[in-house]
């Protein structure tokens, strides 16, 4: 019964293989032109092996003694078998040797008088100069059909290429349009949700600040506020996501840009550590050399940048430790570099965390949450504005990420 599933399973392959072949041999016959068509080659085959015969007929009226004295008809056999391949080549084969056989083997008409046996064994000796041409022509034949064999795989395994790339186009194109249609849902889901979110918020902060006003709180009261300071938090963090997906959706469409102007560098740092000191409570340092650093650049982007970095400093170190931040010139480029003191980042994936939703196994590991859009983001934002962006390893422990953008002195 086994054995007669498996015969079974693979009628239908072989069938399809049947059908391939026969696609295959019908398309190579479509594009042979019409005068290299085998019919024509069987026609055109005994002209051209008369020429050849006439050659070794007068090598034999000339009493020419050649090694092999029907070479001169190994010629054509080799001109139909490569314009017409192994059917008229083998015809033509044929025929050259009845011709050589009633030429060299004599007497004339001898094969009708005498015995089969008697005319072989008087004429072994002229029979044994006719094989090598005998061997000649069948391995011609061979070659040739060897020779459309390949061409066929050839064909066939174009027709695979062509068919593979069109599938891989169309997969493409069905990829792009799911791309497409993923952009456009975060896009309109981020809008959608930016309102309601925004006024939970806003409810919860105007509840909290009524609650402040109150100089002794009942218990009931007590829980309350601190359920809406945990409404709040985690209202701030799904607002600060949604503006990730936002960003990271205009970046991949395309549709991010760019308000460039002249800053003070020095001013936008300092923004962007007094509100993550205020929002983390964490200690946070910056240090510059000079009061003021002139910069092209959008200072909201730029802002966000930095917000971005510290944000994930804070995040994965220590609560006792601080996060460093400082600006440097060199070369016609300001420097930004924000130092933390936790675990660090191996070299093997440096680079990875700059692509979008990635994480580190440490970080995924961590009860801090996130999505892996920050440095994404941050990648895209800095090379725009001509810059570049990467980490290293602290000296002592911990992560350096280093920003490097075009100075403007004005």
């Amino acid at each position: 019964m086994q054995a007669t599933r498996v015969k079974e399973g693979r009628r239908p392959l072989i069938l399809m293989r049947l059908r391939q072949s026969a696609e295959v041999r019908k398309l190579y016959a479509a594009r042979v032109p019409w005068w290299r068509r085998a019919p024509i080659g069987y026609l055109l085959c005994i002209p051209i092996v008369a020429c050849g015969l006439g050659i070794v007929y007068l090598e034999h009226l000339l009493a020419l003694h050649i090694y092999v004295p029907d070479l001169p008809l190994v010629l054509p056999v080799l001109l139909v078998a490569l314009l017409w391949g192994v059917g008229p080549a083998l015809c033509a084969a044929l025929l050259c040797t009845l011709a050589l056989i009633y030429i060299y083997v004599p007497p004339q008409g001898a094969l009708m008088v005498l015995p089969r046996v008697q005319w072989a064994a008087d004429n072994i000796d002229k029979l044994a100069e006719i094989m090598p041409f005998f061997l000649i022509e069948v391995g011609i034949a061979i070659i040739a059909g060897q020779r459309e064999s390949a061409r066929r795989r050839a064909l066939l395994a174009e027709l695979e290429a062509q068919t593979r790339a069109q599938d891989l186009e169309q997969l493409n194109e069905e990829l792009k349009r799911a791309d497409l249609l993923k952009d456009h849902f975060i896009s309109v889901a981020s809008h959608e949700l930016k309102t309601p979110i925004t006024t939970i918020r806003g409810q919860a902060q105007i509840a909290l600040r009524r609650l402040t006003r109150v100089a002794e709180l009942p218990p009931e009261l007590e829980n309350i506020r601190l359920a809406l300071q945990k409404i709040d938090e985690q209202t701030y963090r799904l607002s600060a996501l949604i503006d990730d997906m936002l960003a990271l959706s205009s970046i991949q469409a395309g549709k991010l840009k760019l308000r460039p102007r002249r800053c003070d560098l020095v001013e936008i740092c300092r923004e962007a550590v007094e509100d993550q000191r205020l929002v983390s409570g964490r200690t946070i340092t910056l240090s510059t050399p000079v009061e003021s650093l002139i910069v092209e650049v959008d200072s909201d982007r730029l802002h966000q940048v930095l917000t971005n970095l510290l944000s994930n400093a804070i995040k994965y170190s220590p609560e006792q430790t601080p996060v460093e931040v400082s600006l440097a010139c060199r070369d016609g480029q300001v420097e930004i570099r924000v130092r933390d003191h936790g675990r660090g980042i191996p070299a093997d994936q440096r680079e990875q965390i700059f692509q979008a939703f990635y994480r580190t196994p440490e970080a995924q590991a961590s009860p801090k949450d996130g999505w892996g859009l920050g440095l994404a983001i941050c990648k895209d934002i800095v090379e725009r504005h001509g810059g570049r962006i990467w980490c290293e390893p602290a000296p002592d422990e911990g992560t350096v990420f280093v920003v490097v953008l075009p100075l403007s002195q004005g």
